[in-house]
Protein backbone atom coordinates (compact mmCIF):
# COMPACT_ATOMS: atom_id res chain seq x y z
CA UNK A 1 0.00 0.00 0.00
CA UNK A 2 2.87 2.10 0.79
CA UNK A 3 4.51 1.54 -2.25
CA UNK A 4 1.86 2.21 -4.36
CA UNK A 5 0.92 5.39 -2.41
CA UNK A 6 4.87 6.69 -3.25
CA UNK A 7 4.40 5.43 -6.65
CA UNK A 8 1.10 7.76 -7.09
CA UNK A 9 2.71 10.63 -5.16
CA UNK A 10 5.72 10.51 -8.03
CA UNK A 11 3.63 10.22 -11.08
CA UNK A 12 2.00 13.19 -9.82
CA UNK A 13 4.58 14.83 -9.42
CA UNK A 14 5.74 14.06 -12.61
CA UNK A 15 3.18 15.48 -14.03
CA UNK A 16 2.42 18.81 -12.49
CA UNK A 17 6.52 20.14 -12.56
CA UNK A 18 7.03 22.16 -15.58
CA UNK A 19 9.55 20.80 -18.27
CA UNK A 20 12.79 22.70 -18.34
CA UNK A 21 12.30 25.25 -21.01
CA UNK A 22 8.68 26.03 -19.20
CA UNK A 23 10.66 26.33 -15.78
CA UNK A 24 13.79 28.59 -17.38
CA UNK A 25 10.41 30.92 -18.46
CA UNK A 26 9.05 30.88 -15.29
CA UNK A 27 11.93 31.77 -13.43
CA UNK A 28 12.72 34.57 -16.18
CA UNK A 29 9.54 35.78 -15.66
CA UNK A 30 9.26 35.59 -11.73
CA UNK A 31 12.47 37.32 -11.79
CA UNK A 32 11.02 40.15 -13.78
CA UNK A 33 8.01 40.52 -11.20
CA UNK A 34 9.88 40.50 -8.44
CA UNK A 35 13.03 43.28 -9.54
CA UNK A 36 10.08 45.50 -10.32
CA UNK A 37 8.66 44.71 -7.20
CA UNK A 38 11.86 45.06 -4.78
CA UNK A 39 12.95 48.66 -7.08
CA UNK A 40 9.19 50.23 -5.56
CA UNK A 41 9.84 48.52 -1.79
CA UNK A 42 12.85 51.22 -2.06
CA UNK A 43 11.33 53.60 -2.82
CA UNK A 44 9.53 56.13 -0.27
CA UNK A 45 5.85 54.71 0.63
CA UNK A 46 3.11 56.35 -1.85
CA UNK A 47 1.69 59.25 -0.29
CA UNK A 48 -1.08 59.62 -2.73
CA UNK A 49 -3.29 57.83 -4.77
CA UNK A 50 -1.72 59.15 -7.34
CA UNK A 51 1.30 57.73 -6.50
CA UNK A 52 -0.26 54.16 -5.79
CA UNK A 53 -1.70 53.87 -9.02
CA UNK A 54 1.64 54.96 -11.26
CA UNK A 55 2.95 52.36 -9.43
CA UNK A 56 0.51 50.01 -9.79
CA UNK A 57 0.83 50.82 -13.53
CA UNK A 58 4.85 50.46 -13.69
CA UNK A 59 4.19 46.80 -12.18
CA UNK A 60 1.67 45.70 -14.47
CA UNK A 61 3.95 47.01 -17.41
CA UNK A 62 6.74 45.42 -16.25
CA UNK A 63 5.04 41.87 -15.71
CA UNK A 64 4.17 42.19 -19.50
CA UNK A 65 7.38 42.72 -20.70
CA UNK A 66 9.02 40.16 -18.94
CA UNK A 67 6.31 37.88 -20.08
CA UNK A 68 7.65 38.85 -23.35
CA UNK A 69 11.18 38.78 -22.86
CA UNK A 70 10.55 35.34 -21.30
CA UNK A 71 8.84 33.90 -24.08
CA UNK A 72 11.80 35.22 -26.60
CA UNK A 73 14.00 32.42 -25.76
CA UNK A 74 11.52 29.47 -26.13
CA UNK A 75 11.70 28.15 -29.74
CA UNK A 76 8.40 29.37 -31.55
CA UNK A 77 6.57 25.96 -32.09
CA UNK A 78 6.64 25.70 -28.21
CA UNK A 79 5.45 29.59 -27.36
CA UNK A 80 2.10 28.84 -27.12
CA UNK A 81 2.26 26.54 -24.85
CA UNK A 82 4.79 28.34 -22.52
CA UNK A 83 3.03 31.26 -22.29
CA UNK A 84 -0.36 29.23 -21.35
CA UNK A 85 1.95 28.10 -18.54
CA UNK A 86 3.47 31.61 -17.27
CA UNK A 87 0.21 33.85 -17.84
CA UNK A 88 -1.19 32.68 -13.84
CA UNK A 89 2.02 34.75 -13.02
CA UNK A 90 0.88 37.66 -14.63
CA UNK A 91 -3.02 37.53 -13.73
CA UNK A 92 -1.75 37.22 -10.16
CA UNK A 93 -0.08 40.77 -10.49
CA UNK A 94 -3.40 42.12 -12.58
CA UNK A 95 -5.52 40.60 -9.84
CA UNK A 96 -3.71 42.50 -6.86
CA UNK A 97 -3.95 45.33 -8.96
CA UNK A 98 -7.19 45.25 -9.47
CA UNK A 99 -8.15 44.79 -5.65
CA UNK A 100 -6.37 47.56 -5.06
CA UNK A 101 -7.53 50.09 -7.69
CA UNK A 102 -11.63 49.05 -6.23
CA UNK A 103 -10.57 50.21 -2.98
CA UNK A 104 -9.50 53.76 -4.48
CA UNK A 105 -12.04 54.36 -7.02
CA UNK A 106 -13.73 58.02 -6.22
CA UNK A 107 -16.99 58.99 -5.91
CA UNK A 108 -17.89 59.44 -9.70
CA UNK A 109 -16.95 57.04 -10.55
CA UNK A 110 -13.15 57.22 -12.26
CA UNK A 111 -10.07 58.70 -12.66
CA UNK A 112 -10.40 61.69 -14.22
CA UNK A 113 -7.06 62.93 -15.34
CA UNK A 114 -7.61 66.72 -13.77
CA UNK A 115 -7.45 65.01 -10.61
CA UNK A 116 -5.07 62.63 -10.94
CA UNK A 117 -2.79 63.60 -13.57
CA UNK A 118 -2.28 62.00 -16.93
CA UNK A 119 0.11 58.93 -15.87
CA UNK A 120 -1.89 58.11 -13.19
CA UNK A 121 -5.22 57.85 -14.85
CA UNK A 122 -3.26 55.62 -17.95
CA UNK A 123 -2.42 53.69 -15.17
CA UNK A 124 -5.96 53.54 -14.18
CA UNK A 125 -7.03 52.51 -17.24
CA UNK A 126 -4.55 49.94 -17.79
CA UNK A 127 -5.13 48.20 -14.50
CA UNK A 128 -8.82 47.50 -16.03
CA UNK A 129 -8.31 46.81 -18.93
CA UNK A 130 -6.11 43.90 -17.56
CA UNK A 131 -9.52 42.76 -15.65
CA UNK A 132 -12.87 40.84 -16.78
CA UNK A 133 -16.01 41.55 -18.63
CA UNK A 134 -17.37 42.07 -15.03
CA UNK A 135 -15.13 45.47 -14.76
CA UNK A 136 -15.24 46.55 -18.33
CA UNK A 137 -18.80 46.43 -17.84
CA UNK A 138 -19.11 49.04 -15.21
CA UNK A 139 -16.43 51.17 -15.96
CA UNK A 140 -16.97 51.62 -20.15
CA UNK A 141 -20.16 53.83 -19.73
CA UNK A 142 -17.79 56.18 -17.62
CA UNK A 143 -15.32 56.74 -19.60
CA UNK A 144 -17.67 57.13 -22.65
CA UNK A 145 -19.16 60.47 -20.87
CA UNK A 146 -15.36 61.59 -19.88
CA UNK A 147 -14.24 60.95 -23.17
CA UNK A 148 -15.73 64.77 -24.91
CA UNK A 149 -14.16 66.40 -21.81
CA UNK A 150 -11.00 64.81 -22.44
CA UNK A 151 -10.47 63.70 -18.63
CA UNK A 152 -10.60 60.01 -20.78
CA UNK A 153 -8.69 59.81 -23.98
CA UNK A 154 -10.98 57.97 -27.10
CA UNK A 155 -8.44 55.60 -27.41
CA UNK A 156 -8.75 54.29 -24.33
CA UNK A 157 -12.69 53.94 -24.55
CA UNK A 158 -11.97 52.47 -27.66
CA UNK A 159 -9.62 49.58 -26.35
CA UNK A 160 -11.67 48.65 -23.78
CA UNK A 161 -14.84 48.80 -25.70
CA UNK A 162 -12.96 46.39 -28.29
CA UNK A 163 -11.64 43.86 -25.70
CA UNK A 164 -15.09 43.11 -24.50
CA UNK A 165 -16.36 42.99 -27.65
CA UNK A 166 -14.04 40.18 -28.09
CA UNK A 167 -14.52 38.20 -24.69
CA UNK A 168 -18.30 38.44 -25.84
CA UNK A 169 -16.83 36.86 -28.93
CA UNK A 170 -18.22 39.97 -30.97
CA UNK A 171 -16.34 42.17 -34.24
CA UNK A 172 -14.60 45.05 -32.57
CA UNK A 173 -15.24 48.21 -33.84
CA UNK A 174 -12.21 50.06 -33.60
CA UNK A 175 -9.86 47.27 -34.33
CA UNK A 176 -7.48 47.79 -31.32
CA UNK A 177 -7.32 44.04 -30.41
CA UNK A 178 -4.81 40.96 -31.65
CA UNK A 179 -5.43 37.57 -31.07
CA UNK A 180 -3.33 34.60 -31.42
CA UNK A 181 -5.67 31.63 -32.94
CA UNK A 182 -4.10 28.37 -30.97
CA UNK A 183 -2.39 26.26 -33.34
CA UNK A 184 -1.38 29.41 -35.82
CA UNK A 185 1.75 30.50 -34.11
CA UNK A 186 0.65 34.06 -35.85
CA UNK A 187 -1.08 37.71 -34.40
CA UNK A 188 -3.94 38.08 -36.03
CA UNK A 189 -6.20 41.38 -36.06
CA UNK A 190 -9.90 40.55 -34.36
CA UNK A 191 -12.69 40.18 -36.51
CA UNK A 192 -13.95 43.81 -37.46
CA UNK A 193 -17.52 45.01 -37.14
CA UNK A 194 -16.54 46.88 -40.53
CA UNK A 195 -13.69 46.46 -42.32
CA UNK A 196 -14.36 49.44 -44.50
CA UNK A 197 -15.02 51.98 -41.74
CA UNK A 198 -12.70 51.05 -39.37
CA UNK A 199 -10.45 54.05 -40.25
CA UNK A 200 -13.15 56.34 -39.82
CA UNK A 201 -14.25 55.10 -36.50
CA UNK A 202 -10.59 54.60 -35.24
CA UNK A 203 -10.24 58.69 -36.21
CA UNK A 204 -13.34 59.09 -33.89
CA UNK A 205 -11.10 58.37 -31.39
CA UNK A 206 -7.47 59.75 -32.02
CA UNK A 207 -6.09 56.73 -33.61
CA UNK A 208 -4.21 56.37 -36.77
CA UNK A 209 -5.01 53.94 -40.00
CA UNK A 210 -5.80 50.25 -37.97
CA UNK A 211 -3.23 48.83 -40.93
CA UNK A 212 -0.31 50.89 -39.11
CA UNK A 213 -0.81 49.49 -35.95
CA UNK A 214 -0.96 45.90 -36.82
CA UNK A 215 2.70 46.92 -38.34
CA UNK A 216 3.38 48.51 -35.25
CA UNK A 217 1.80 45.60 -32.95
CA UNK A 218 4.02 43.31 -34.62
CA UNK A 219 6.41 44.87 -34.36
CA UNK A 220 6.68 45.36 -30.87
CA UNK A 221 5.22 41.85 -29.80
CA UNK A 222 7.70 38.48 -30.44
CA UNK A 223 6.77 37.63 -34.28
CA UNK A 224 5.07 34.07 -33.16
CA UNK A 225 3.08 33.50 -30.30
Amino acid sequence: MIHNLAALTLVVAQATAPDPLTEAALNALRASIAEAKEAQSALPPPQTDQERLERMGAIDQAARQGLWKALANVPPPERARVRRALWPEVRAVDVENQQQLLAMVPEDGWFRKSRYGDNAAASAFLVVQHGDETLWERFLPILADLVPSGEVAGSEYAMMYDRLQMTRDQPQRYGTQMTCPYGTGQWTLWRLEDAERVDEFRALVGLGPVAEYVDSFKTRAPPTC
